[in-house]
């Protein structure tokens, strides 16, 4: 028993609750995330973020999606929602030419693409969009992909069901907040779930959050009718 054990452990299929070795990870650009995932986000495997659109997800994963630029490797997003910004990207340091969007029919055709892009050895991080339900095989035919090909698979959706029930590395909840976005972690790989925390976005898109008015601000005051 003691030796199958260690054999599952060696393969990082049970993880014990004192343990604090955990896959290699890389900063996520902001102080509050990097210290309740123990570093930031692992260099590879599925990570499920659930929102509702627009509310910061994607400026949530900009500084990592810039690491790219250093290895020069590609960003892919599938099934995006609307357009991507170009001028966001470039904003944030992100070359253009490295970057490819693709639209597939379906959730399978989605599914299908994300796991040639993970395997490919090609791209640093892969994002696509899932509004449909996912199951147990789908994450682990991503996972293999995210392992062999060396990279990140993020899955943005609204919030299911069947999230906990599914084997990803990592499953973040995000609400909007006044000075940038809620996080709450669901479940992750080598680490327990958290409360909800803030992230502060104020200093990187001061113009995307809700500034303080000044104290010498007095309201207009209102016109009693009837």
């Amino acid at each position: 028993m003691t030796n199958l054990i260690e054999l599952l452990q060696h393969q990082h299929l049970v993880w014990q609750g004192s343990a604090q070795v955990a896959p290699k990870a890389t900063t996520t650009g902001f102080t509050e995330l990097d210290e309740h995932l123990a570093g930031g986000f692992h260099t590879t495997g599925v990570t499920e973020i659930q929102s509702e659109s627009g509310v910061g997800e994607l400026r949530l994963l900009m500084p990592v999606l810039a690491e790219a630029k250093v290895q020069q490797r590609l960003i892919v997003f599938i099934a995006p929602q609307g357009l991507i910004s170009a001028q966001a990207l470039a904003a944030q340091g992100i070359e253009l030419d490295k970057v490819l969007t693709i639209y597939p029919k379906d959730q399978q055709q989605a599914l299908w693409t994300a796991e040639q892009c993970l395997r490919s050895g090609a791209c640093h991080s892969v994002l696509m969009w899932s509004y449909q339900a996912l199951e147990i095989h789908h994450v682990k035919r991503l996972q293999v992909a995210s392992e062999t090909g060396n990279c990140r698979q993020f899955i943005l959706r609204e919030g299911k069901a069947e999230s906990l029930s599914l084997p990803f590395d990592l499953s973040l909840s995000l609400q909007t907040h006044a000075k940038g976005v809620t996080v709450k972690i669901n479940k992750r790989k080598c680490g327990w779930p958290s409360e909800a925390f803030h992230i502060n976005m104020v200093d990187r898109w001061p113009s995307l959050t809700q500034q303080a008015l000044p104290d010498n601000l007095i309201p207009f005051p209102q016109v009693q009718t009837g």
